[in-house]
């Protein structure tokens, strides 16, 4: 009985050495909403691998999310509350070697929100804001730069959009007081 004991313990302890030493990809972030940068409470940040829902979370009064991502996906990860804008990011982990030489990487996602305002043109968003891909020359989930370069004139032109329809819903003046002219 003794020696079956042993082994149990020693397998065990086998296994979850084996777990701790497996590679994986710190994905974490900040939401925060756009005019004033302040932490979103309650968006769902919601992690699909290869278009199948892999694991969601709802962000805290802090705006924090965390995930732990394998190796040899593509994951998608969007940021959504029925109040706010729905966005995305791609992050391609399919080129990672099945032995980096790191034990995990990481990915800090900072995503700004913005609200949902009847009449916006939000169709930009469709795309992702952003794409992550295994790059050898640095070893690490990169930016792929040329993707943002390519959508930041679209991004821009939403936006400035966007802030104009904020102020014709919310103008930023102060209104004075009615006069009582009795």
């Amino acid at each position: 009985m003794r020696p079956l004991l042993l082994l149990v313990v020693l397998l065990t302890t086998t296994s979850a050495h084996g777990q701790r030493d497996r590679f994986y990809i710190r994905l974490y972030g900040l939401v925060t909403e756009y005019f004033t940068g302040s932490p979103e409470k309650g968006v769902l940040v919601r992690v699909l691998r290869d278009s199948i829902p892999l694991d969601e979370t709802v962000t805290k009064s802090n705006g924090t999310y965390e995930f732990l991502l394998d190796r040899g996906a593509i994951y998608t990860v969007w940021f959504s509350r029925q109040d706010l804008v729905t966005k995305h990011v791609r992050i391609d982990a399919r080129e990672i070697p099945v032995f980096p030489d790191v034990p995990y990487y990481e990915m800090d996602v900072q995503m700004t929100m913005i609200e949902w305002i009847e009449g916006g043109d939000y169709q930009v968003f469709d795309l992702p804001l952003g794409e992550a891909l295994y790059k050898q020359s640095v070893r690490n989930l990169s930016w792929n730069v040329e993707y943002t370069e390519r959508i930041r004139p679209q991004v821009a032109e939403a936006m400035d959009s966007y802030e104009k329809l904020v102020r014709k819903y919310r103008p930023t003046g102060k209104r004075r007081p009615p006069v009582d002219r009795l």
